[in-house]
């Protein structure tokens, strides 16, 4: 677990409170072991209708995916099985025959689609004056399914598992922040869910805009592999729900304004008894309950470092330490946000979004479209500065103040026909209003940038 400073940054208070060291997740070999066949449902008979007009953007979106090519370079995170339960009856025994709770209970992510890590897979970057309404959701789900009956009031009858998704916008969204001891001059960004709007009893969130409904049956079993009575491998599917929820986009200056959130949480129709394991790594004994579980990532050695409220895209979980209302470090309640762990936590998945007012005509000359943001910004934060190419080019940014003074200056760059972005480190820079001018041989552009 990273070790933070005593306070706690959030956009609209400041709580303080020590941290202290959690453990690290386990990730055994066997959860490693995963793969995706390729059958999927929809949650509700629909499909996606694309829009023909001109100026309407539409798009996956995957996190993860382009994460991976835009801050790792390519490198890919190690994808394993996690499973989730509603409470903390169940044990997990891991290959070292050592024996820990079912610790997750929700697993989620936020979206937003001002992150420049877009750029890196070929997605246009939005900004907190678009609206976007968010079509569908994909990911990859495993359910095990090991048992089809049960007793209920002394009829035998089939089992139906539940798993509820519930989906959320800036109203239903908690932004905060959090600082090393070693560099407590810095916020680290994150978004959960509202954590005064979750309830112990049922796992699910007051805010949400919706709240659908997928129930498991055995048709909808996936496969689990074994060998020796060990798990050996987990076989998945890719899953596809139609959402239709809007965000809550704005023209003010709150640039986390048009985030987007989902859920989600596992209700088995059969309970488990307090102290049975679900699931033993080692060949031990263990019962056979219906089990769900998603795929994460992580990357041993690597941690996610969110510097900037204008893109905040996390994962977050409710673990046994959350779970029944408790408060972790004196300000984390009810959901954990996947960044604080030793090893960031990633939940791939897919959001596609459509946006009317994101023009996709080609564009005809020089540098075009430039956008600053997050603007306002602080003395020590990092600031995007998205900008659109006609051609190819070599772009140079220069950071001057309102003497015309140059204050910051980056080498000249190569960039791609298209929608790109620089970063601009305001390190430095004193409160005031600066000029930030993209030039090339294409043409020169310019946006104010103030800082406070």
């Amino acid at each position: 677990m990273k070790k933070l400073v005593l306070s706690f940054a959030a956009l609209i208070g400041l709580t303080t409170g020590a941290i202290a060291q959690t453990a690290e997740l386990k990730i055994s070999d066997a959860q490693k072991n995963i793969s995706v066949n390729k059958t999927s449902y929809v949650l509700k008979d629909k499909k996606l209708v694309p829009s023909r007009r001109a100026d309407v953007y539409s798009d996956w979106y995957n996190f993860t995916g382009s994460y991976e090519e835009g801050t790792l370079l390519g490198q890919k995170l190690d994808r394993f099985v996690n499973f989730i339960q509603p409470d903390t009856n169940l044990y997990t025994v891991y290959t070292d025959g050592t024996k820990s709770k079912t610790g997750f209970h929700v697993i989620g992510s936020t979206f937003d689609p001002k992150d420049s890590n877009y750029l890196a897979s070929g997605k246009s970057v939005l900004t907190r004056f678009n609206p976007y309404t968010v079509d569908s959701l994909a990911f990859t789900q495993f359910y095990i399914r090991q048992a089809d009956k049960m007793t209920v009031n002394g009829n035998l009858v089939d089992i139906v598992d539940t798993v509820y998704i519930q989906y959320f916008n800036i109203g239903g969204i908690k932004v905060g922040g959090y600082s090393y001891q070693a560099n407590p001059g810095v916020t680290y960004r994150y978004a959960t869910p509202a954590v005064d709007n979750f309830s112990t009893k049922s796992l699910l969130n007051s805010t949400a805009l919706k709240t659908d409904t997928l129930l498991l049956t055995k048709a909808y079993a996936d496969s689990l592999i074994l060998e020796n009575d060990k798990p050996k491998s987990f076989i998945g599917r890719g899953i596809q729900i139609p959402i239709n929820v809007k965000s809550q986009s704005t023209n003010g200056a709150n640039n986390s304004a048009n985030l987007f959130a989902f859920s989600i949480v596992y209700k088995p129709m059969q309970k488990a008894k307090l102290g049975d394991v679900g699931i033993a790594y080692d060949g031990s004994a263990w019962m056979k309950y219906n089990l769900y579980g998603l795929s994460l990532a992580s990357l041993t050695g690597h941690s996610q470092e969110i510097l900037s409220t204008n893109k905040i895209n996390n994962m977050f979980v409710c673990n046994f330490q959350v779970r029944y209302g408790q408060t972790l470090f004196g300000f984390l309640k009810s959901y954990l946000p996947g960044t604080i762990w030793t090893n960031s936590l990633f939940f791939p998945n897919f959001v596609h979004i459509t946006t009317p007012n994101l023009s996709t005509n080609k564009i005809n000359s020089g540098i075009t479209g430039i956008q600053v943001y997050p603007n306002p910004a602080a003395s020590n934060a990092q600031v995007d500065v998205v900008f659109n190419l006609s051609a190819n080019a070599m772009v140079k940014t220069v950071v001057t103040d309102m003497n015309g003074r140059v204050v910051l200056s980056n080498e000249a760059k190569q960039y791609v026909t298209g929608q790109n972005a620089v970063v601009v480190n305001t390190n430095g820079l004193s409160n005031g209003i600066y000029m930030v001018t993209l030039e090339s041989a294409a043409g020169r552009m310019s946006s104010k940038l103030t800082v406070n």
